[in-house]
């Protein structure tokens, strides 16, 4: 256990306790925890932590997805259809989850509909529609502060990083930088309205989900409260309609988010005692071979096979899906106008059936539900915006120097302008090799662990010195412009952000 320091110190250049908050805030946050005990944060699980847990989990996926299709993209294909070499076991089905980051996506899309629903539809369901209407109106007013904030600043610090050669030698000059920086924010990162025209975002490409994040909550915002007054079997009918709407129109992500809408009735219905036997079965059973079977065994028995189908499916490849055992079943089956849209449309159709599904099965299984709300899935979903927003920059940084590469050749005849000199082999490419499935596979692996806790150390530093204070900022303009006489601050009503 240590204490902030009381000692003198030599007086350098700046106070000892500024030396200590810096020292602070660069120790990740299980360090700082421990060392510092009478810093560390308290952190309660609620009903709907497990949506945390496995937001955070999921965002890990993402990571290693990219981490994988940037640098050893043999893997990529389903297991026996790589060209020139022989398939790792990870790219079996149900291994390759591993770095399927696809679907996990369309998990988050879902985890949102729910988290941003669940304080409104509580307060429907306690028929406090003043409570109902404040939390709409606190969401929508930080909604744009809580996702375009910390993007600001991550894709700025891309443009230092672009200008003082890290990340390359400067292209442009420092003004024409900052131009183009600023409409890569303003037209690809805030400006949600447009989001299906163009997905590659300037400056980190993997923001692309960040508009449709911010169109689809507004849709939810309004969606809820023009269903606020409605009899409950009439707006989970509508939101049903709605969601069908949604499907036929070829639009996922609204899909997505309204079914996140519905599973958030759904689980308040459950929290309240409602129609508890029509979702969980009754408890009453009947004895066959000595085994209590009922209607909620036979629940949890599809539970657990969505689960499965759903992982089954989460490691469909972005190529070759029509020669691939199982997946090329469901890519005949897709309805239109996924199945004609383009390459990638059937994958979203059948990731989005499955996100919902896992969604809802996760907080419905106990061991499940168990494993998400532990404290290392609970760590992972509090910096999970963290992690997505900063692995991308900090892969850009230092992948190239850790990876390495095989033995490369001298190129081109000595004396010629083109000609390139013999590199030998460098870093985990070169130690391992990558020309065998068993060395492709241990490069992968020791490379993932070696740029990893650099990534998981920036986006701790990146969630506690920048996205909680732009939440907390959010929170105090907010309460800042707020007009007295409508209602509580969010502060006071201690309105959740996690989404």
């Amino acid at each position: 256990m240590l204490s902030p320091p009381t000692a003198s110190l030599p007086r350098l250049f700046l106070p000892r306790q500024t030396l200590f908050k810096i020292l602070l805030a660069l120790l990740p946050s299980f360090l700082s925890d421990r060392l510092f005990p009478d810093h560390k944060p308290t952190y309660r699980v609620h009903p709907t932590s497990y949506l945390d847990g496995l937001r955070g989990i999921a965002s890990i996926i993402v990571f290693f997805c990219h981490y994988t299709e940037n640098n050893f993209s043999a893997l990529t294909p389903s297991h026996g259809l790589n060209v020139d070499r022989p398939s790792s076991f990870i790219q079996l089905p149900y291994f390759r989850i591993i770095f399927s980051g696809r679907p996990m996506v369309h998990i988050f899309f879902v985890i949102s509909g729910f988290a941003l629903s669940y304080k409104p539809i509580k307060a429907l369901h306690a028929r406090d529609l003043d409570k109902c209407y404040t939390a709409l109106a606190s969401s929508t007013f930080r909604r744009a502060f809580r996702l375009f904030g910390p993007c600001v600043v991550s894709t700025f610090m891309v443009l230092c990083l672009r200008q003082t050669g890290y990340l390359g030698p400067a292209q442009e000059t420092l003004m024409e930088e900052v131009w183009k920086w600023k409409g890569a924010v303003f037209h690809q990162i805030t400006w949600g309205w447009d989001w299906d025209r163009d997905l590659k975002p300037a400056y980190d490409i993997h923001l692309w989900t960040i508009p449709i994040e911010f169109a689809h909550s507004m849709l939810l915002f309004m969606v809820v409260l023009m269903l606020s007054r409605v009899k409950l079997h009439v707006r989970m009918g509508s939101v049903l309609g709605l969601m069908g709407y949604c499907l036929m129109c070829g639009k996922w992500a609204g899909f997505e988010f309204l079914a996140g809408l519905f599973l958030a009735e759904v689980f308040v219905l459950k929290q309240e005692g409602k129609k508890q036997k029509e979702w969980e079965g009754e408890r009453e059973g009947t004895k066959e071979g000595g085994m209590v079977m009922g209607p909620g065994m036979l629940v949890k028995g599809l539970q657990v096979v969505m689960i499965l189908v759903g992982l089954f499916i989460g490691g469909w490849p972005n190529r070759s899906a029509d020669k691939t055992p199982g997946i090329s079943w469901f890519l005949e089956r897709t309805p239109l106008p996924f199945a004609e849209m383009d390459h990638l449309a059937p994958q979203k159709f059948w990731f989005g059936l499955s996100a919902v599904c896992t969604v809802w099965a996760v907080g419905e299984l106990d061991f499940l539900r168990r494993f998400f709300e532990g404290g290392l899935a609970q760590y992972c979903g509090r910096i999970s915006y963290a992690i997505y927003i900063m692995h991308g920059p900090v892969m850009d940084t230092i992948q190239a120097s850790i990876l390495g590469h095989v033995d490369i050749p001298a190129r081109g005849k000595l004396g010629d302008a083109n000609f390139k000199e013999a590199l030998p082999a460098a870093g985990v490419k070169g130690f391992f090799g990558v020309k065998t499935p068993t060395q492709i596979t241990l490069s992968w692996f020791f490379g993932m662990w070696m740029i990893g806790p650099f990534v998981f150390w920036a986006a701790d530093v990146f969630w506690r010195v920048v996205d909680n204070r732009i939440v907390d900022w959010g929170k105090r303009l907010e309460s800042w412009c707020l007009d007295e006489d409508t209602g509580p601050s969010p502060r006071s009503q201690g309105y959740s952000v996690a989404a």
